[in-house]
């Protein structure tokens, strides 16, 4: 049994992942991030989930993180080293799982949030993958011939939300929705075309300009939180996958311990 941590700015999901049952079992908890200061209260959420699935926590392995939150790293660790005396396993661009080069400038500035999510769609979907991650920002990946070759960042949906309403005085609080037509005619439409159906399109002539740069077809995946709501909504969310950085938080653990196939 294994512990997998996905760390976001926002929120972390724990994941208890099973070889033998696979990834249609995982069992997940969402916690805010900055909800604890100590081991002992990370461990006090991470029992309950133990408890609820009767799982001892003698059957804990080892622990595989990918965080972007540096000061949350050194409670996970000791919370591992006290609580399930195991390894805790940091993922990071230095280990090349399944071969995958980082062509960036200064691969060392890459998200490991998004190096999991390169390393998962690579082993699932293949060497011409884009992944997408809606989180508290958007992510954009880019696997060409089996290779990180680059992406984007932009704001994610509440962090635009935020903006306008701490700097406005009477723009209401909206539904993560994309309406049907291109016109608002309320306030409420009007924010929904314009946060996020924007957004959206913005997106999607990325990605076609993206493949006519590249003369290539991409498969294009996308996972997090953001993006559970808006399956059907557009042609960026025909193949979501919702555990897509836990994938890859697993695969390079396993890829750390030498047992990866």
């Amino acid at each position: 049994m294994f512990l997998l941590i996905d760390v976001g700015n926002t929120n972390m999901v724990i994941g208890l992942y099973e070889n033998k049952s696979g990834f249609d079992n995982l069992k997940t908890i969402r916690l805010g991030t900055h909800g604890f200061e100590t081991e002992d209260e990370l461990f006090s959420h991470i029992y309950n989930l133990l408890k609820i699935n009767d799982i001892n926590i003698e059957s804990i392995d080892s622990i595989s993180v990918a965080s972007v939150v540096p000061s949350v790293n050194y409670i996970i660790k000791k919370m591992g080293e006290k609580y399930f005396n195991s390894k805790t396993y940091f993922v990071d661009h230095t280990k090349r799982v399944f071969n995958i080069e980082y062509k960036a400038q200064y691969p060392h500035e890459i998200g490991p949030d998004r190096i999991a999510n390169v390393i998962a769609a690579r082993k699932e979907y293949g060497e011409n993958v884009i992944a997408i991650d809606f989180g508290t920002a958007i992510t954009v990946d880019i696997i060409q011939n089996g290779d990180f070759v680059g992406g984007s960042i932009t704001p994610g949906f509440k962090i635009s939300m935020q903006a306008l309403f701490s700097n406005t005085a009477k723009l209401p609080q909206i539904e993560l929705d994309i309406p049907n037509y291109n016109k608002g005619i309320n306030t409420i439409d009007n924010l929904q075309i314009g946060i996020i159906k924007t957004t959206i399109y913005g997106l999607e002539k990325l990605i076609e300009e993206i493949q006519n740069e590249d003369q290539n077809i991409y498969k294009i995946i996308t996972t997090g939180g953001m993006a559970k709501n808006l399956k059907g909504k557009s042609k960026l969310f025909n193949n979501y996958v919702p555990d897509l950085t836990l994938k890859g938080i697993y695969y390079y653990m396993m890829s750390e311990k030498g047992e990866l196939k």
